[in-house]
């Protein structure tokens, strides 16, 4: 690879970037906050999650994620409660209203997603997966340490 190829990848990367903060969210959530519903939803138990485990996962700090739940919370998308098996702990999980916005949210995504490729073509779409897939083992290999 030569230097104009790292511009070019630089380039796009950017480009993606500022394209991803321009798209409005699908709901009144933010990028964050729909990433922490599913997070929720994808890790939680019968009972719950708990902040620290929320916070591990979304690689955030305790704060910030306290922040977020706050922010949840008052949207009615959240619930926050102590278990009586341990009144240390502090859980979090989806309400009913958290899972139909989290619903909604995934439909439209999805949505956006399908037009996309079809746009792209099945023989580009095939590729461009093959192509990031093949990106994902070599970073992994190259950064073994890292959480990817």
């Amino acid at each position: 690879m030569n230097n104009d190829h790292v511009e070019k990848i630089y380039q796009i990367m950017k480009q993606m970037h500022m394209l991803r903060s321009n798209i409005q969210p699908v709901g009144d959530n933010s990028h964050s906050e729909f990433f922490m519903l599913k997070v929720i939803c994808k890790h939680s138990t019968p009972l719950g999650l708990s902040m620290s485990n929320l916070s591990e996962l979304l690689k955030i700090s305790k704060p910030a994620v306290s922040q977020m739940v706050n922010s949840l919370e008052d949207k009615g998308y959240v619930e926050r409660f102590m278990p009586k098996s341990d009144r240390r702990l502090v859980l979090v999980r989806l309400t009913e209203a958290g899972q139909q916005g989290l619903d909604r949210e995934m439909q439209v995504f999805t949505d956006r997603l399908v037009q996309t490729f079809a746009k792209l073509g099945e023989e580009d779409t095939e590729e461009l997966f093959r192509l990031l897939t093949r990106l994902y083992s070599i970073l992994k290999d190259q950064f073994p340490d890292s959480r990817l």
